[in-house]
């Protein structure tokens, strides 16, 4: 650990700060509110238990709710304390619970042989529910799937909540049972005398709706077991259900996780909760640290969020509480504004003597004239100095970005949406939807015209014309037109080779989509298209690219699912998320960087900005939402201690107007400097708007409301600029400083270093901007090999019956099925895999060691601040000298020589032996690992082991010894590479291949 780091932080801090970090031992619950330093403390507190005791980094687990929030704690901790901070278990909830599933996938047999379900699988199984079975209330007459949606919410719900089938079907019991005792359910006098009240009437319907839920339930989850699915939630389910059953497990789990750390314990939920209890039920007093501020609660029901104060309370009557009250990012302007939102609540302290601007409020005539307004003062603030990352428009709904980032693009200002985007409303994969639509209905003329205007085929439309006329005059198919040479140069085309060339590909397509695997096909579509060359000369290539790898991530996700998944299966899959309105969500590359941010106010929270705008701040959109809740739980299914003992609590917010408010406070206490907010008086469809409620609650004194009539009239004098092109914006590529962020957050593992040193556009292509590209054959193979040899060897390893040939062979054949091999596929690639396993396992069974680490992972070793590298090793053997190692690295396909592994020959490169050096590297500057490696240990050889024979039957391993030297080189090259890719002195190399595909990809940019 770095103490002078760690005490540059410590001193910084107050003394109830302070208070927090020292208190190592016991349980702490911490109020901290918005910029009280809450991810500061965690990660002081967790630098200061490695300080104070002799625990390992991996004994302390660390939980928070969003992979942002774990990469901003890794950072930090990195920051201060160097590579240990990369042993630290530092997760989300779904993390952790995944990772103790994977980690003992014996104990979890129906999850650890399921696949993960997707919303689309989801859907079609409550759909099939909803048919075949008897209801009354859920298929309404006329509409069968009115309650689909809802249906699919409650099932979530419960399952968030930790209340399975048995346990909500009691719950429905007792609510009627309660229900039929209510005394005055009727009326006992006049016109309506015998008839039930008409609030029992609906609450009666509600009761009735949810029976019908418990039935629905149950066919769902006799699906799923039927066809061995599991949904997201049921990751936490089942780690619940095994850690109350298990003990053994509950029992390794303790004591590997000795200190526990919860950030935003606000927003926990049942199942989340009752985790967290066991982990720590071993101690009295357990080491159990919770950061929370229950005026942020925006992602639960309020009366569950308050709870989980009073109940950690309960929990542990000895817990000692601290108090943050002293804010270091915002004015006491905009505290105060915000603290007149929440009243009751203790106001926090700014830490600076300067009150701050008030917060500033206008109102419009008109939507457009609002999202003008924005863009016109956002680009004042950027001219008069203010960076474009620290401003921030924050929006109650996806769908408002839409409007925003259309006038943003008039205007040519740079931001970044980083609010859920639908992949499937990006033009350029409309586009590529489009030629998969044609290639599956190939022989249709209107597919193909359709396909004829995607504008990167280079065909002008009067191209298109020409060819539809001269079909229609000559009474023959488009197709006919398209296909001859002849007949297109007798049309006298502005390009007619353009329009060969597709029909060709389409032709090409329609033979391949038949004979290849999608993802495979896939891969050919985008690189052949133009697609891929045309997205990497946009200025918006970045965001382009991520939404491009969002659809083909979704193939890789629904072809490891569904065994001979087709093109077909796809365009009825994009059918089904079209008509349920579901998102296919793009995946972000890097942080925003001279880009204005914009985001909901829910992604907003745990981030903080000099400048914020909260806009379409009317009634109804804000608060007070006029959403009925077609299908309402039982109010016990939301408290935290549902039976499972202990006291239970029916509140519960029916309006969801408080968690609006939260939502609104936590939007105005991201701002560090200013806030402004922004409605119109008037809706696109000419209604009335009002402000929203918490406009009216903030403080007048506080409030500055500003003329709008020069925005009105600068906005009528430029009318014109809803017409005008958009100017496409982006991050530039070729920014040192876009490149050094990306080279620091995707690390540099030995893969990446060889494929740099193969071609340096190989590496930028697939390691950082990471194109779409499809799994081959034998990547799936080796995957198998791999997760089959971490099985063997951890049974092996826990000192039970040796397994034999038979268990590792099980293993193999259980993986290589979960792949996304065809059938076609499949049988050849499983006997390669047994034929090969069995042999090897008779040549070396009797030589194995049993103390052994397989498949570890070793997240960071910071070789500079700047330069990360990551690694995953094969097989780690303890030779039983000391602290000594030996290190497997395992190889499928043919074996090869040693001067082939060293580079000694003329087709080699040397790029095997030096992934062995690079492991030596990882393991002998790492200054933490699991325990059971130890802190301190030495690699003093490595084996080059080829899992397959060679063509005489012989099985070959060849083992090195990697002297000191060859650690210093690849340092050296290591550091020179990062400088290489980090200033961007490979921009004008290429590679000595000759047909180079990432090469020919460079060429066709044009920066």
């Amino acid at each position: 650990m770095n103490e002078s780091e760690f005490k540059k932080h410590y001193e910084r801090l107050n003394p109830q700060q302070k208070e927090a970090v020292d208190a190592v031992e016991g349980p702490v619950m911490v109020v901290a509110g918005p910029g009280t330093g809450k991810t500061q403390i965690l990660t002081l507190r967790i630098a200061n238990i490695l300080k104070q005791t002799d625990t390992q980094p991996e004994n302390i687990l660390a939980l928070t709710f969003t992979e942002s929030g774990v990469a901003s704690m890794r950072r930090r901790l990195a920051g201060m304390i160097s590579s240990p901070a990369y042993s630290v278990v530092i997760s989300t909830f779904h993390g952790f619970c995944n990772d103790i599933i994977k980690n003992y996938p014996g104990e979890f047999p129906r999850i650890i042989g399921s696949q993960n379900i997707t919303e689309v699988d989801q859907i079609n199984i409550l759909e099939e529910a909803i048919i075949n079975l008897f209801l009354k209330e859920l298929k309404p007459f006329g509409d069968t799937f009115y309650y689909l949606k809802p249906i699919l919410s409650a099932i979530n719900d419960l399952k968030r909540e930790g209340v399975d089938l048995a346990q909500f079907e009691k719950i429905v019991g007792e609510e009627l049972k309660a229900f039929n005792e209510i005394e005055d359910l009727y009326h006992e006098k006049g016109a309506h005398k015998g008839k039930m009240k008409g609030d029992y009437q609906k609450l009666l319907k509600q009761l009735n709706k949810n029976q019908e839920l418990v039935s629905i339930y149950n066919y769902y989850q006799e699906q799923l077991e039927k066809a061995k699915l599991y949904d997201y939630s049921d990751m936490i389910i089942e780690v619940l259900r095994e850690l109350e059953t298990n003990k053994n497990l509950l029992l390794i789990l303790q004591e590997q996780h000795q200190y526990l750390l919860v950030d935003e314990h606000q927003d926990t939920n049942n199942a989340q909760n009752k985790i967290m209890e066991l982990l720590c039920n071993f101690h009295p007093n357990p080491n159990i640290f919770v950061v929370g501020d229950e005026k942020q609660a925006i992602f639960r029901f309020q009366g569950a969020s308050l709870e989980n104060f009073m109940y950690f309370k309960k929990l542990y009557p000895s817990a000692k509480l601290i108090v943050l009250e002293d804010n270091y990012r915002s004015t006491q302007s905009i505290l105060d504004s915000a603290h007149s939102l929440l009243a009751g609540k203790k106001a926090l302290k700014a830490n600076t003597a300067n009150k701050g601007e008030k917060i500033k409020l206008y109102h419009f005539s008109k939507p457009e004239v609002e999202c003008y307004f924005l863009a016109d003062d956002i680009k004042e603030k950027i001219q008069a100095g203010a960076k474009p990352e620290q401003v921030a428009v924050l929006y109650r709904d996806n769908r408002d970005v839409i409007a925003i980032s259309k006038m943003f693009e008039k205007i040519g200002l740079p931001f970044a949406i980083e609010s859920d985007q639908d992949v499937l409303s990006d033009n350029e994969v409309k586009k590529l939807i489009i030629i998969l639509r044609t290639v599956s209905e190939f022989g249709s003329q209107e597919k193909l015209i359709e396909a004829m205007h995607v504008d990167f085929f280079g065909i002008q439309p009067i191209d298109i014309y020409r060819i539809m006329e001269c079909a229609n005059s000559r009474k023959i198919s488009v197709f006919s037109v398209v296909s001859s040479k002849e007949m297109l140069e007798s049309l006298k085309l502005e390009n007619s080779d353009n329009v060969l060339a597709l029909f060709k590909n389409l032709s090409s397509w329609a033979i391949a989509h038949h004979n290849e695997d999608f993802p495979e096909f896939m891969e050919r579509i985008i690189w052949e298209s133009g697609i891929l060359a045309y997205i990497l000369n946009r200025k918006d290539m970045l965001e382009k690219m991520d939404k491009l790898n969002g659809l083909f991530d979704e193939v890789q996700s629904l072809v490891e699912k569904h065994k001979n998944y087709s093109l077909a299966d796809f365009l009825k899959y994009l059918d089904i998320l079209e008509s349920h309105n579901i998102l296919v969500k793009k995946k972000s590359t890097a942080e925003a960087v001279g880009q204005v941010r914009l985001m909901t106010a829910h992604r907003s929270k745990g981030q903080e900005f000099d400048y914020v705008y909260i806009v379409n701040a009317f009634d109804g959109h804000w608060g007070n939402k006029r959403r009925p809740n077609l299908l309402p739980l039982p109010r016990r299914v939301y408290s935290i201690t549902t039976d499972r003992g202990g006291a239970s609590s029916n509140v519960v917010d029916k309006s969801g107007i408080d968690d609006e408010r939260r939502l609104f406070y936590v939007a105005l206490t991201r701002a560090k400097k200013e806030v402004a907010i922004t409605y119109a008086r008037e809706s696109i469809s000419g209604q009335e708007q009002l402000p929203c409620q918490f406009v009216q609650e903030i403080n007048p004194e506080l409030l500055e409301i500003n003329d709008t009539e020069a925005y009105e009239k600068g906005f009528n004098s430029k009318r014109d600029i809803l017409f005008a092109p958009s100017i496409v914006r982006g991050v530039d590529v070729k920014s040192k400083e876009f490149i050094k962020e990306l080279f620091i957050q995707r690390g540099l593992a030995v893969t990446g270093l060889n494929n740099y040193l193969l071609c340096p556009w190989k590496y930028f292509y697939t390691n950082l901007l990471r194109i779409p590209m499809a799994k081959a054959g034998h990547q799936l193979y080796g995957t198998a090999i791999h997760e089959s040899f971490k099985d063997f060897f951890n049974a092996f390893n826990h000192g039970e019956q040796n397994p034999d040939k038979n268990f590792l062979l099980d293993r193999f054949n259980f993986y290589i099925s979960q792949e996304s091999f065809s059938d076609r596929e499949l049988p050849d690639w499983k006997k390669r895999g047994i034929d090969a396993l069995s042999g090897y396992y008779d040549t070396y069974y009797k030589d194995w060691k049993r103390k052994v680490i397989c498949e570890l992972n070793i997240g960071g070793l910071l070789l500079t601040p700047e330069i990360r590298l990551t690694g995953k090793i094969d097989k780690i053997e303890f030779t039983g000298i000391g602290n000594e190692v030996n290190v497997v690295d395992y190889k499928t396909g043919k074996p090869k020589t040693r001067g082939e592994i060293e580079g000694s020959t003329k087709s080699s490169n040397g790029d095997i032996k030096r992934q062995l050096v690079f492991y030596n590297l990882l393991l002998n500057k790492s200054e933490t690992l699991p325990a059971q490696v130890g802190s301190k240990y030495k690699m003093v050889s490595g084996d080059i082991d080829f899992v397959e024979p060679d063509e005489r039957g012989r099985y070959k391993k060849e083992s090195f010894v990697i002297n000191p030297e060859e650690i210093v080189e690849l340092e050296d090259l290591i550091k020179n590479t990062a400088e290489e890719i980090m200033n961007l002195s490979f921009w004008d190399k290429t590679c000595d291949e000759k047909d180079c595909h990432y090469c020919s990809l460079r060429q066709m940019m044009k920066a």
